[in-house]
């Protein structure tokens, strides 16, 4: 009878490593045409991507140093606008010291610039979002659609630059090539899983990090669909594990999409 054989991932003793020095060796290549695109989120270990609606009652130290780490290292910061009003969106943190001299040699912008999907506009320009950004940071961008109300256009229109990229529907590819066009070279996806759905499901995800967190949710308290919320794709996207660190329980897996 075949064995199939396995790998003893953990517990180890190998030696203890720092989460951004791990991400900051990490070549990532943009693809042609767009940026290179991370997704990152976190679930219990039933899939429950919230806790009453927040996704940070699942995380733990580790996840939030993952969370400033990979935010450090990307141009833009890709989310949509329900994840924004649920999750209370502020303006990008200057990056740690590490991340901070990184971005200054690879001639990126001090801080990542924040863009918003929404077909609706249906966001408030009074938020912290946009009354709280720095004077030198260009404001949020807005991938909206043509058919997007007038009256909340105007709203937004001087607290964010609003984009076009469809008539009723964004149009992810599209969006991303214009990311690219304005100095994107790494992209980071934090939802929500509609958003996710729609960048897994037109081939736009490069990288995948998920945090498994170590708590089962059981549904009470938990809201959303889980990491994706869509139809089936035709087809499965797969995934090729390239490594896993463990802190606290928690587990950081990076997959890259093939």
């Amino acid at each position: 009878m075949y064995r199939h054989v396995v790998r003893l991932l953990h517990p180890t003793t190998g030696p203890e490593v720092d989460i951004s020095d791990i991400h900051l060796d990490l070549e990532r290549p943009p693809p042609p045409g767009r940026p290179w695109v991370m997704l990152n989120m976190v679930a219990s270990v039933d899939g429950a991507t919230t806790i009453q609606g927040l996704s940070g009652r699942l995380g733990g130290a580790g996840d939030r140093q993952v969370f400033r780490t990979l935010r450090g290292l990307a141009d833009m910061i890709l989310v949509g606008a329900g994840t924004v009003r649920a999750e209370g969106y502020r303006p990008p943190r200057t990056p740690d010291d590490s991340l901070a001299s990184a971005r200054a040699t690879a001639g990126q912008w001090v801080r990542p610039r924040l863009v918003v999907v929404s077909a609706s506009l249906d966001l408030d320009p009074t938020a912290p979002l946009f009354t709280e950004r720095l004077p030198e940071d260009p404001p949020p961008l807005i991938a909206t659609v043509r058919s997007a109300p007038a009256d909340r256009r105007d709203a937004l229109a001087d607290v964010a630059d609003l984009i076009n990229l469809g008539d009723t529907r964004v149009d992810f590819t599209g969006l991303l090539a214009t990311l690219g066009d304005i100095g994107a070279r790494t992209v980071l996806c934090e939802g929500g899983p509609r958003l996710n759905h729609q960048l897994l499901a037109a081939g736009l995800v490069d990288e995948l990090c998920l945090t498994i967190s170590p708590r089962v949710v059981g549904g009470a308290g938990t809201t959303g669909p889980g990491l994706l919320d869509g139809e089936a794709f035709a087809v499965p996207s797969g995934l090729r594990l390239d490594r896993v660190l463990a802190h606290d329980d928690f587990l950081f897996c990076r997959y890259l999409v093939v």
